[in-house]
Protein backbone atom coordinates (compact mmCIF):
# COMPACT_ATOMS: atom_id res chain seq x y z
CA UNK A 1 0.00 0.00 0.00
CA UNK A 2 1.26 3.45 -1.14
CA UNK A 3 1.66 5.81 2.06
CA UNK A 4 3.59 9.12 1.42
CA UNK A 5 4.50 10.44 -2.02
CA UNK A 6 7.04 13.60 -1.77
CA UNK A 7 8.11 15.42 -4.98
CA UNK A 8 10.87 18.54 -5.16
CA UNK A 9 10.98 20.63 -7.99
CA UNK A 10 9.02 17.92 -10.72
CA UNK A 11 7.51 19.49 -13.61
CA UNK A 12 5.54 22.23 -11.83
CA UNK A 13 5.52 21.05 -7.76
CA UNK A 14 8.26 22.85 -6.02
CA UNK A 15 8.09 20.69 -2.67
CA UNK A 16 5.17 18.54 -2.21
CA UNK A 17 4.17 15.91 0.34
CA UNK A 18 1.02 13.77 0.19
CA UNK A 19 0.17 10.67 2.74
CA UNK A 20 -2.54 8.07 1.55
CA UNK A 21 -4.40 5.28 3.38
CA UNK A 22 -6.81 2.61 3.23
CA UNK A 23 -9.84 3.57 0.97
CA UNK A 24 -10.65 5.40 -1.36
CA UNK A 25 -8.82 8.92 -2.18
CA UNK A 26 -9.89 11.27 -4.90
CA UNK A 27 -7.76 13.50 -6.54
CA UNK A 28 -9.61 16.68 -8.39
CA UNK A 29 -8.70 19.90 -10.09
CA UNK A 30 -9.07 22.28 -12.82
CA UNK A 31 -8.49 20.90 -15.98
CA UNK A 32 -4.75 21.46 -16.72
CA UNK A 33 -3.80 21.56 -12.56
CA UNK A 34 -1.83 18.93 -12.75
CA UNK A 35 -3.37 16.29 -11.72
CA UNK A 36 -1.98 13.84 -13.97
CA UNK A 37 1.35 14.72 -13.24
CA UNK A 38 1.34 12.87 -9.83
CA UNK A 39 0.40 9.62 -12.06
CA UNK A 40 3.83 10.18 -13.79
CA UNK A 41 5.38 10.75 -10.78
CA UNK A 42 4.52 7.52 -9.76
CA UNK A 43 5.28 6.14 -12.93
CA UNK A 44 8.93 7.20 -12.27
CA UNK A 45 8.41 5.03 -8.65
CA UNK A 46 7.20 2.01 -10.24
CA UNK A 47 10.79 2.00 -12.84
CA UNK A 48 9.49 4.20 -15.63
CA UNK A 49 12.51 6.11 -17.66
CA UNK A 50 13.42 9.65 -16.49
CA UNK A 51 12.91 12.55 -18.72
CA UNK A 52 14.53 15.96 -18.66
CA UNK A 53 11.25 17.72 -18.79
CA UNK A 54 10.72 16.28 -15.92
CA UNK A 55 12.94 18.70 -13.97
CA UNK A 56 11.00 22.32 -13.00
CA UNK A 57 12.34 24.88 -14.93
CA UNK A 58 14.89 26.73 -12.80
CA UNK A 59 16.03 23.66 -10.89
CA UNK A 60 19.23 21.40 -11.02
CA UNK A 61 17.92 18.62 -10.32
CA UNK A 62 14.19 16.40 -9.45
CA UNK A 63 13.46 14.10 -6.33
CA UNK A 64 10.56 11.66 -6.48
CA UNK A 65 10.02 9.74 -2.96
CA UNK A 66 7.42 6.82 -2.48
CA UNK A 67 7.08 5.16 0.71
CA UNK A 68 5.13 1.75 0.89
CA UNK A 69 4.01 -0.38 3.44
CA UNK A 70 5.62 -3.90 2.04
CA UNK A 71 4.04 -7.28 1.75
CA UNK A 72 6.17 -10.34 3.50
CA UNK A 73 7.06 -11.23 -0.46
CA UNK A 74 8.12 -7.61 -0.93
CA UNK A 75 10.51 -7.66 2.20
CA UNK A 76 12.01 -11.52 1.43
CA UNK A 77 13.20 -9.90 -2.20
CA UNK A 78 14.72 -7.14 -0.88
CA UNK A 79 16.45 -9.64 1.51
CA UNK A 80 17.83 -11.90 -1.29
CA UNK A 81 19.17 -8.57 -2.75
CA UNK A 82 20.60 -7.38 0.61
CA UNK A 83 18.30 -4.18 1.32
CA UNK A 84 17.22 -4.59 4.55
CA UNK A 85 13.42 -4.20 5.16
CA UNK A 86 10.99 -3.96 7.72
CA UNK A 87 7.74 -2.98 7.54
CA UNK A 88 8.08 -0.23 5.11
CA UNK A 89 9.96 0.75 1.96
CA UNK A 90 11.07 4.05 0.83
CA UNK A 91 11.78 4.53 -2.93
CA UNK A 92 13.63 7.76 -4.44
CA UNK A 93 14.57 8.93 -7.38
CA UNK A 94 17.24 11.52 -8.01
CA UNK A 95 16.94 13.37 -11.83
CA UNK A 96 20.06 15.87 -12.29
CA UNK A 97 20.17 18.28 -14.79
CA UNK A 98 23.71 16.68 -15.66
CA UNK A 99 25.36 13.39 -14.88
CA UNK A 100 23.25 10.11 -14.55
CA UNK A 101 20.14 9.40 -12.31
CA UNK A 102 20.64 7.78 -8.86
CA UNK A 103 17.52 5.41 -7.44
CA UNK A 104 17.72 4.39 -3.74
CA UNK A 105 15.64 1.43 -2.09
CA UNK A 106 15.90 2.01 1.60
CA UNK A 107 19.04 3.81 1.40
CA UNK A 108 20.98 1.04 -1.11
CA UNK A 109 21.39 2.24 -4.42
CA UNK A 110 20.04 -0.32 -7.07
CA UNK A 111 19.10 -0.16 -10.92
CA UNK A 112 16.27 0.70 -13.10
CA UNK A 113 15.92 -3.18 -13.72
CA UNK A 114 16.25 -3.91 -9.81
CA UNK A 115 13.66 -1.20 -8.98
CA UNK A 116 11.10 -2.76 -11.84
CA UNK A 117 11.11 -6.06 -10.58
CA UNK A 118 10.94 -4.95 -6.93
CA UNK A 119 8.45 -2.70 -7.27
CA UNK A 120 6.33 -5.33 -10.00
CA UNK A 121 2.63 -5.66 -8.40
CA UNK A 122 2.35 -2.90 -5.96
CA UNK A 123 0.86 -0.16 -7.75
CA UNK A 124 -1.61 -0.87 -10.66
CA UNK A 125 -2.17 1.97 -13.04
CA UNK A 126 -5.49 2.30 -14.72
CA UNK A 127 -5.37 4.98 -16.91
CA UNK A 128 -6.13 5.62 -20.40
CA UNK A 129 -3.49 3.91 -21.96
CA UNK A 130 -4.90 0.63 -20.16
CA UNK A 131 -8.48 1.45 -21.00
CA UNK A 132 -6.95 1.22 -24.30
CA UNK A 133 -4.98 -2.46 -23.40
CA UNK A 134 -8.25 -3.01 -23.63
CA UNK A 135 -8.73 -3.56 -27.49
CA UNK A 136 -5.35 -5.64 -27.31
CA UNK A 137 -6.85 -9.28 -27.93
CA UNK A 138 -3.16 -10.54 -26.51
CA UNK A 139 -4.14 -8.71 -23.06
CA UNK A 140 -7.16 -10.41 -22.31
CA UNK A 141 -5.57 -13.68 -21.60
CA UNK A 142 -2.99 -12.64 -18.97
CA UNK A 143 -6.57 -10.46 -17.26
CA UNK A 144 -8.72 -14.12 -17.10
CA UNK A 145 -5.29 -15.90 -15.61
CA UNK A 146 -5.29 -13.91 -13.44
CA UNK A 147 -8.57 -13.84 -12.44
CA UNK A 148 -8.61 -17.42 -12.55
CA UNK A 149 -5.57 -17.47 -10.55
CA UNK A 150 -3.71 -19.79 -12.56
CA UNK A 151 -0.18 -18.39 -11.99
CA UNK A 152 0.91 -21.67 -10.75
CA UNK A 153 -0.47 -23.53 -13.86
CA UNK A 154 1.41 -21.30 -16.02
CA UNK A 155 4.33 -21.39 -14.04
CA UNK A 156 4.23 -25.21 -14.68
CA UNK A 157 3.06 -25.22 -18.20
CA UNK A 158 5.75 -22.52 -19.21
CA UNK A 159 8.29 -25.02 -17.38
CA UNK A 160 7.31 -27.75 -19.88
CA UNK A 161 7.13 -25.69 -22.83
CA UNK A 162 10.51 -24.88 -22.52
CA UNK A 163 12.20 -28.20 -21.94
CA UNK A 164 10.10 -29.49 -24.73
CA UNK A 165 11.32 -26.85 -27.17
CA UNK A 166 14.79 -27.87 -25.68
CA UNK A 167 14.75 -31.43 -26.34
CA UNK A 168 13.06 -30.51 -29.98
CA UNK A 169 16.68 -28.16 -30.26
CA UNK A 170 18.94 -30.59 -29.07
CA UNK A 171 17.02 -33.18 -31.60
CA UNK A 172 17.30 -30.83 -34.11
CA UNK A 173 21.31 -30.51 -33.54
CA UNK A 174 21.47 -34.11 -33.14
CA UNK A 175 20.03 -34.46 -36.67
CA UNK A 176 22.24 -32.09 -37.90
CA UNK A 177 25.35 -33.58 -36.28
CA UNK A 178 24.25 -37.16 -37.55
CA UNK A 179 24.31 -35.77 -41.23
CA UNK A 180 27.44 -34.72 -40.64
CA UNK A 181 28.11 -37.93 -38.92
CA UNK A 182 26.99 -39.95 -41.77
CA UNK A 183 29.58 -38.48 -43.83
CA UNK A 184 32.01 -39.47 -41.59
CA UNK A 185 31.32 -42.97 -41.15
CA UNK A 186 31.38 -43.35 -44.65
CA UNK A 187 34.90 -41.77 -44.46
CA UNK A 188 36.05 -43.62 -41.65
CA UNK A 189 34.40 -47.17 -43.36
CA UNK A 190 36.49 -46.28 -46.64
CA UNK A 191 39.77 -45.42 -44.73
CA UNK A 192 39.10 -48.73 -42.32
CA UNK A 193 38.90 -50.86 -45.73
CA UNK A 194 41.83 -49.08 -47.01
CA UNK A 195 44.01 -49.74 -44.11
CA UNK A 196 42.72 -53.28 -43.70
CA UNK A 197 43.42 -54.43 -47.87
CA UNK A 198 47.14 -53.57 -47.08
CA UNK A 199 46.79 -54.81 -43.61
CA UNK A 200 50.20 -53.35 -42.58
CA UNK A 201 52.65 -54.01 -39.54
CA UNK A 202 55.23 -52.48 -37.91
CA UNK A 203 58.58 -53.26 -38.98
CA UNK A 204 57.68 -54.43 -42.56
CA UNK A 205 58.73 -51.79 -44.32
CA UNK A 206 62.37 -52.07 -43.48
CA UNK A 207 62.00 -55.62 -44.14
CA UNK A 208 60.74 -55.57 -47.34
CA UNK A 209 63.31 -52.92 -48.44
CA UNK A 210 66.25 -55.47 -47.12
CA UNK A 211 64.86 -58.13 -49.50
CA UNK A 212 64.10 -56.31 -52.18
CA UNK A 213 68.05 -54.91 -52.08
CA UNK A 214 68.93 -58.76 -51.85
CA UNK A 215 66.46 -59.51 -54.96
CA UNK A 216 67.92 -56.71 -57.12
CA UNK A 217 71.80 -57.58 -55.97
CA UNK A 218 71.44 -61.38 -56.96
CA UNK A 219 73.19 -61.54 -60.15
CA UNK A 220 76.19 -59.55 -57.80
CA UNK A 221 76.41 -62.12 -54.66
CA UNK A 222 76.30 -64.99 -57.00
CA UNK A 223 79.37 -63.86 -58.68
CA UNK A 224 81.53 -62.61 -55.84
CA UNK A 225 79.97 -65.68 -53.84
CA UNK A 226 80.99 -68.30 -56.50
CA UNK A 227 84.17 -66.56 -56.44
CA UNK A 228 84.99 -67.21 -52.47
CA UNK A 229 83.82 -70.32 -52.81
CA UNK A 230 86.04 -71.37 -55.29
CA UNK A 231 88.97 -69.48 -53.54
CA UNK A 232 88.07 -71.08 -49.96
CA UNK A 233 87.27 -74.58 -50.96
CA UNK A 234 86.82 -75.51 -54.75
CA UNK A 235 89.38 -75.01 -56.74
CA UNK A 236 92.89 -76.36 -56.85
CA UNK A 237 95.10 -74.28 -54.41
CA UNK A 238 92.30 -73.23 -52.57
CA UNK A 239 92.68 -71.82 -49.07
CA UNK A 240 90.92 -75.21 -47.93
CA UNK A 241 94.14 -77.09 -49.19
CA UNK A 242 96.55 -74.64 -48.09
CA UNK A 243 95.31 -75.11 -44.28
CA UNK A 244 95.28 -78.86 -44.93
CA UNK A 245 99.19 -78.74 -45.86
CA UNK A 246 99.86 -76.31 -42.62
CA UNK A 247 97.84 -78.37 -40.34
CA UNK A 248 100.46 -81.08 -41.18
CA UNK A 249 103.07 -79.02 -40.77
CA UNK A 250 102.27 -77.81 -37.44
CA UNK A 251 101.52 -81.66 -36.26
CA UNK A 252 105.28 -82.47 -37.48
CA UNK A 253 106.27 -79.25 -35.58
CA UNK A 254 103.77 -80.14 -32.26
CA UNK A 255 105.47 -84.05 -32.43
CA UNK A 256 108.75 -82.12 -32.24
CA UNK A 257 107.44 -79.54 -29.45
CA UNK A 258 104.51 -80.49 -27.28
CA UNK A 259 104.91 -76.56 -26.59
CA UNK A 260 102.83 -76.12 -29.94
CA UNK A 261 99.90 -78.05 -29.36
CA UNK A 262 97.63 -74.97 -28.01
CA UNK A 263 98.56 -73.55 -31.57
CA UNK A 264 97.70 -76.89 -33.61
CA UNK A 265 94.34 -76.58 -31.61
CA UNK A 266 93.71 -73.29 -32.38
CA UNK A 267 94.37 -73.86 -36.31
CA UNK A 268 92.34 -76.82 -35.83
CA UNK A 269 89.54 -74.15 -35.27
CA UNK A 270 90.45 -71.74 -37.85
CA UNK A 271 90.33 -74.71 -40.19
CA UNK A 272 86.66 -75.86 -39.23
CA UNK A 273 85.72 -72.01 -39.40
CA UNK A 274 87.13 -71.87 -43.07
CA UNK A 275 85.30 -74.74 -44.12
CA UNK A 276 82.30 -73.62 -41.97
CA UNK A 277 82.01 -70.42 -44.02
CA UNK A 278 82.41 -72.40 -47.24
CA UNK A 279 80.08 -75.14 -46.52
CA UNK A 280 77.56 -71.98 -45.80
CA UNK A 281 78.44 -69.67 -48.80
CA UNK A 282 77.34 -72.74 -51.21
CA UNK A 283 73.90 -73.63 -49.57
CA UNK A 284 73.55 -69.44 -49.96
CA UNK A 285 74.12 -69.84 -53.64
CA UNK A 286 71.76 -72.66 -54.19
CA UNK A 287 68.97 -71.04 -52.51
CA UNK A 288 69.48 -67.53 -54.00
CA UNK A 289 67.69 -67.02 -57.08
CA UNK A 290 67.14 -64.32 -59.31
CA UNK A 291 62.82 -63.98 -59.18
CA UNK A 292 61.71 -60.85 -61.31
CA UNK A 293 57.65 -61.95 -59.96
CA UNK A 294 58.70 -61.84 -56.26
CA UNK A 295 60.52 -58.59 -56.86
CA UNK A 296 57.43 -57.12 -58.62
CA UNK A 297 55.18 -58.21 -55.59
CA UNK A 298 57.87 -56.46 -52.95
CA UNK A 299 58.00 -53.23 -54.96
CA UNK A 300 54.38 -53.28 -55.34
CA UNK A 301 53.95 -54.19 -51.31
CA UNK A 302 56.40 -51.62 -50.34
CA UNK A 303 54.49 -48.74 -52.86
CA UNK A 304 50.98 -49.56 -50.90
CA UNK A 305 53.03 -49.61 -47.88
CA UNK A 306 53.94 -45.85 -48.98
CA UNK A 307 50.80 -44.80 -49.45
CA UNK A 308 49.12 -45.45 -46.48
CA UNK A 309 52.12 -43.78 -44.81
CA UNK A 310 51.05 -41.05 -47.08
CA UNK A 311 47.77 -40.55 -46.19
CA UNK A 312 48.16 -41.76 -42.54
CA UNK A 313 51.87 -41.62 -41.37
CA UNK A 314 53.68 -40.64 -40.65
CA UNK A 315 55.17 -44.10 -40.06
CA UNK A 316 53.18 -47.52 -40.55
CA UNK A 317 52.75 -47.23 -36.58
CA UNK A 318 51.03 -44.51 -36.88
CA UNK A 319 48.95 -46.29 -39.59
CA UNK A 320 47.91 -49.07 -37.26
CA UNK A 321 47.18 -46.80 -34.65
CA UNK A 322 44.94 -44.52 -36.40
CA UNK A 323 42.74 -47.55 -37.86
CA UNK A 324 42.34 -48.93 -34.05
CA UNK A 325 41.07 -44.94 -33.67
CA UNK A 326 38.81 -45.41 -36.12
CA UNK A 327 37.34 -48.11 -34.47
CA UNK A 328 36.75 -45.80 -31.63
CA UNK A 329 35.43 -43.49 -33.60
CA UNK A 330 32.55 -45.75 -35.05
CA UNK A 331 31.92 -46.93 -32.12
CA UNK A 332 31.09 -43.35 -30.91
CA UNK A 333 29.45 -42.46 -33.78
CA UNK A 334 27.00 -45.46 -33.32
CA UNK A 335 26.25 -43.91 -29.50
CA UNK A 336 25.27 -41.11 -31.24
CA UNK A 337 23.06 -42.59 -33.21
CA UNK A 338 21.66 -44.40 -29.70
CA UNK A 339 21.51 -41.18 -28.27
CA UNK A 340 19.10 -39.67 -31.24
CA UNK A 341 16.21 -42.96 -30.30
CA UNK A 342 16.59 -41.88 -26.73
CA UNK A 343 15.86 -38.44 -27.70
CA UNK A 344 13.17 -39.51 -29.52
CA UNK A 345 11.46 -41.38 -26.86
CA UNK A 346 12.05 -38.65 -24.56
CA UNK A 347 10.35 -35.99 -26.94
CA UNK A 348 7.27 -37.94 -27.70
CA UNK A 349 6.94 -38.23 -24.30
CA UNK A 350 7.50 -34.68 -23.11
CA UNK A 351 4.50 -33.31 -26.32
CA UNK A 352 2.45 -35.80 -24.71
CA UNK A 353 3.20 -34.51 -21.25
CA UNK A 354 2.90 -30.68 -22.89
CA UNK A 355 -0.74 -31.60 -24.50
CA UNK A 356 -2.41 -32.66 -21.69
CA UNK A 357 -1.12 -29.88 -19.19
CA UNK A 358 -2.23 -27.76 -22.02
CA UNK A 359 -5.40 -29.54 -22.24
CA UNK A 360 -6.17 -29.19 -18.00
CA UNK A 361 -4.78 -25.33 -18.28
CA UNK A 362 -7.81 -24.74 -20.98
CA UNK A 363 -10.57 -26.69 -18.78
CA UNK A 364 -9.86 -24.33 -16.23
CA UNK A 365 -9.56 -21.28 -18.32
CA UNK A 366 -12.85 -22.33 -20.01
CA UNK A 367 -14.41 -22.48 -16.45
CA UNK A 368 -12.87 -19.35 -15.41
CA UNK A 369 -14.16 -17.82 -18.65
CA UNK A 370 -17.21 -18.25 -17.83
CA UNK A 371 -17.46 -17.32 -14.37
CA UNK A 372 -15.71 -14.03 -15.27
CA UNK A 373 -18.15 -13.20 -18.09
CA UNK A 374 -20.99 -13.51 -15.18
CA UNK A 375 -19.40 -11.57 -13.40
CA UNK A 376 -18.53 -8.54 -15.25
CA UNK A 377 -21.87 -8.62 -16.94
CA UNK A 378 -23.18 -8.22 -13.20
CA UNK A 379 -20.81 -5.34 -12.59
CA UNK A 380 -21.50 -3.80 -15.45
CA UNK A 381 -25.20 -4.39 -14.94
CA UNK A 382 -24.74 -1.94 -11.83
CA UNK A 383 -22.77 0.98 -14.19
CA UNK A 384 -25.69 1.65 -16.46
CA UNK A 385 -24.91 -1.22 -18.97
CA UNK A 386 -27.40 -3.97 -18.53
CA UNK A 387 -28.90 -4.10 -22.08
CA UNK A 388 -25.20 -5.15 -22.61
CA UNK A 389 -23.48 -8.64 -23.11
CA UNK A 390 -20.15 -9.03 -22.36
CA UNK A 391 -17.96 -12.78 -22.97
CA UNK A 392 -14.86 -14.22 -22.55
CA UNK A 393 -14.25 -16.37 -25.14
CA UNK A 394 -11.69 -19.15 -24.81
CA UNK A 395 -10.59 -20.50 -28.69
CA UNK A 396 -8.62 -23.59 -28.16
CA UNK A 397 -5.78 -24.99 -30.87
CA UNK A 398 -4.19 -28.18 -30.07
CA UNK A 399 -1.66 -27.65 -32.85
CA UNK A 400 -0.65 -24.25 -31.55
CA UNK A 401 0.74 -24.58 -27.93
CA UNK A 402 2.92 -22.10 -26.39
CA UNK A 403 4.09 -21.33 -23.33
CA UNK A 404 1.08 -20.19 -22.42
CA UNK A 405 -1.04 -23.49 -23.27
CA UNK A 406 -3.18 -23.74 -26.49
CA UNK A 407 -6.05 -20.87 -25.95
CA UNK A 408 -6.62 -17.64 -27.67
CA UNK A 409 -8.61 -15.16 -25.44
CA UNK A 410 -11.10 -12.60 -26.28
CA UNK A 411 -13.44 -10.06 -24.82
CA UNK A 412 -16.41 -9.87 -26.70
CA UNK A 413 -19.27 -7.29 -26.14
CA UNK A 414 -22.77 -6.12 -27.96
CA UNK A 415 -23.66 -3.05 -26.67
CA UNK A 416 -27.56 -3.28 -27.61
CA UNK A 417 -30.19 -5.82 -27.30
CA UNK A 418 -29.95 -7.94 -30.26
CA UNK A 419 -26.79 -6.87 -31.47
CA UNK A 420 -24.35 -9.51 -32.33
CA UNK A 421 -21.08 -9.96 -29.73
CA UNK A 422 -17.93 -8.82 -31.03
CA UNK A 423 -14.71 -7.79 -30.35
CA UNK A 424 -14.12 -4.47 -27.69
CA UNK A 425 -11.83 -2.70 -30.52
CA UNK A 426 -14.90 -2.84 -32.94
CA UNK A 427 -17.68 -1.45 -31.04
CA UNK A 428 -16.68 -0.08 -27.41
CA UNK A 429 -17.40 3.75 -26.93
CA UNK A 430 -14.84 5.22 -24.58
CA UNK A 431 -17.48 5.88 -21.89
CA UNK A 432 -18.01 1.92 -22.25
CA UNK A 433 -14.53 1.14 -21.89
CA UNK A 434 -13.57 2.79 -19.01
CA UNK A 435 -16.92 0.93 -17.53
CA UNK A 436 -15.40 -2.14 -18.65
CA UNK A 437 -12.06 -1.80 -17.36
CA UNK A 438 -13.80 -0.50 -13.83
CA UNK A 439 -15.98 -4.00 -14.16
CA UNK A 440 -12.80 -5.71 -14.94
CA UNK A 441 -11.06 -4.57 -12.13
CA UNK A 442 -13.85 -5.45 -9.24
CA UNK A 443 -14.32 -8.75 -10.61
CA UNK A 444 -10.81 -9.27 -9.92
CA UNK A 445 -10.69 -7.71 -6.42
CA UNK A 446 -13.69 -9.61 -5.46
CA UNK A 447 -11.63 -13.06 -7.06
CA UNK A 448 -7.99 -12.55 -5.98
CA UNK A 449 -8.15 -8.92 -4.01
CA UNK A 450 -6.49 -5.79 -4.45
CA UNK A 451 -3.71 -4.32 -3.27
CA UNK A 452 -3.35 -0.23 -4.90
CA UNK A 453 -4.90 0.35 -7.55
CA UNK A 454 -5.29 4.15 -8.99
CA UNK A 455 -7.58 5.08 -11.77
CA UNK A 456 -6.50 7.89 -13.74
CA UNK A 457 -9.94 9.46 -15.35
CA UNK A 458 -11.92 6.49 -14.84
CA UNK A 459 -14.88 8.42 -15.58
CA UNK A 460 -14.20 9.65 -19.02
CA UNK A 461 -16.87 9.67 -21.61
CA UNK A 462 -19.67 9.24 -18.69
CA UNK A 463 -22.50 11.05 -18.01
CA UNK A 464 -23.35 12.54 -14.46
CA UNK A 465 -25.97 9.44 -13.74
CA UNK A 466 -23.52 6.98 -14.62
CA UNK A 467 -20.84 8.68 -12.79
CA UNK A 468 -22.49 8.30 -10.13
CA UNK A 469 -23.21 4.49 -10.12
CA UNK A 470 -18.81 4.79 -10.92
CA UNK A 471 -18.44 6.46 -7.72
CA UNK A 472 -20.49 3.58 -5.77
CA UNK A 473 -18.10 0.81 -7.51
CA UNK A 474 -14.97 2.67 -6.38
CA UNK A 475 -16.19 3.00 -2.87
CA UNK A 476 -17.22 -0.99 -2.97
CA UNK A 477 -13.52 -1.48 -4.80
CA UNK A 478 -11.42 0.01 -2.18
CA UNK A 479 -12.82 -1.94 0.50
CA UNK A 480 -10.46 -4.73 -0.77
CA UNK A 481 -7.44 -2.13 -0.63
CA UNK A 482 -6.18 1.10 -1.60
CA UNK A 483 -7.99 3.19 -4.38
CA UNK A 484 -7.02 6.55 -5.78
CA UNK A 485 -8.61 8.11 -8.26
CA UNK A 486 -8.77 11.29 -10.22
CA UNK A 487 -11.97 12.33 -11.46
CA UNK A 488 -13.76 15.70 -12.95
CA UNK A 489 -17.07 14.15 -11.40
CA UNK A 490 -18.55 15.37 -8.19
CA UNK A 491 -20.64 12.18 -7.87
CA UNK A 492 -17.41 10.71 -8.06
CA UNK A 493 -15.45 12.71 -5.62
CA UNK A 494 -18.52 12.84 -3.63
CA UNK A 495 -17.57 9.16 -2.45
CA UNK A 496 -14.21 9.08 -0.98
CA UNK A 497 -12.89 8.77 2.07
CA UNK A 498 -10.32 11.46 1.10
CA UNK A 499 -10.56 14.74 -1.06
CA UNK A 500 -6.79 16.12 -2.29
CA UNK A 501 -7.27 19.20 -4.72
CA UNK A 502 -4.55 20.09 -6.73
CA UNK A 503 -4.44 23.65 -8.00
CA UNK A 504 -1.95 25.15 -10.31
CA UNK A 505 -1.44 28.78 -9.25
CA UNK A 506 1.05 31.80 -10.27
CA UNK A 507 4.01 32.78 -8.22
CA UNK A 508 5.60 36.00 -9.13
CA UNK A 509 7.12 34.89 -12.70
CA UNK A 510 6.92 30.78 -12.26
CA UNK A 511 3.74 28.56 -12.33
CA UNK A 512 3.56 25.79 -9.58
CA UNK A 513 1.11 23.31 -8.87
CA UNK A 514 -0.20 22.80 -5.33
CA UNK A 515 -1.89 20.17 -3.16
CA UNK A 516 -3.55 19.94 -0.46
CA UNK A 517 -6.04 17.56 1.66
CA UNK A 518 -9.16 19.07 2.23
CA UNK A 519 -11.48 19.23 5.43
CA UNK A 520 -15.45 19.04 5.35
CA UNK A 521 -16.09 22.63 4.38
CA UNK A 522 -13.48 22.88 1.60
CA UNK A 523 -14.47 19.62 0.09
CA UNK A 524 -18.53 20.90 0.11
CA UNK A 525 -16.54 24.39 -1.98
CA UNK A 526 -15.15 21.95 -4.25
CA UNK A 527 -17.37 19.78 -5.54
CA UNK A 528 -19.62 23.44 -5.59
CA UNK A 529 -16.89 24.06 -7.58
CA UNK A 530 -17.12 21.20 -10.00
CA UNK A 531 -20.94 21.03 -10.10
CA UNK A 532 -20.62 24.84 -11.71
CA UNK A 533 -23.85 26.93 -11.99
CA UNK A 534 -25.24 28.75 -9.11
CA UNK A 535 -22.96 27.72 -6.63
CA UNK A 536 -25.72 28.05 -3.42
CA UNK A 537 -27.51 25.49 -5.15
CA UNK A 538 -24.62 23.79 -5.89
CA UNK A 539 -23.42 23.49 -2.33
CA UNK A 540 -26.26 22.40 -1.45
CA UNK A 541 -26.52 19.55 -3.53
CA UNK A 542 -23.05 18.96 -2.72
CA UNK A 543 -23.80 18.45 1.52
CA UNK A 544 -26.77 15.90 -0.05
CA UNK A 545 -23.76 14.34 -2.25
CA UNK A 546 -21.67 14.38 0.52
CA UNK A 547 -23.86 13.52 3.39
CA UNK A 548 -24.02 14.13 7.25
CA UNK A 549 -20.39 14.46 8.64
CA UNK A 550 -21.15 11.87 11.02
CA UNK A 551 -21.47 9.54 8.40
CA UNK A 552 -17.68 10.31 6.61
Amino acid sequence: MLLELNLENFILFEKVSLSFSKGLTVLTGETGAGKSLLVEALKLVLGARADLQQIRIGAKQAMVQAVFETMPEVQHQLEDIGIPCNDEMVIRRIMPRSGRGRIYVNGAIVSLQDLRLITSGLVSLAGQHEYQELLRRDRHGPWLDRYAVLEEDLRQMGNLYHEVRGMQREMECAKAEREKTAEKVERLQQEAQEIDRVAPRPGEEESLEQKLKVLKAAETLRALGEACYRTLYAEKGSVQERLAGCKKDLERMAGLDPGLEATLKEFDSVTYQAEEVAWTLREYLQRLQSNPAELEQIEERIYQLRELKRHFGPGLEDVVAYRETIDRELADLGRKNDHIEELKTRLKEGKERLMASAKRLSEKRSRGARELSAAIRAELSDLKLAKTDFVVEVKTSAMDIGPAGSDRVQFLFSPNVGQPLRGLASIASGGELSRVMLALRTALAKKAGVETIVFDEIDAGIGGEVADRVGDKLKALSSFGQIITITHFPQIAAKGDRHIVVKKVVKGDNTVTSIRELEQDQRLEELARMLGGDQEAARLYAERLVGPIETQ
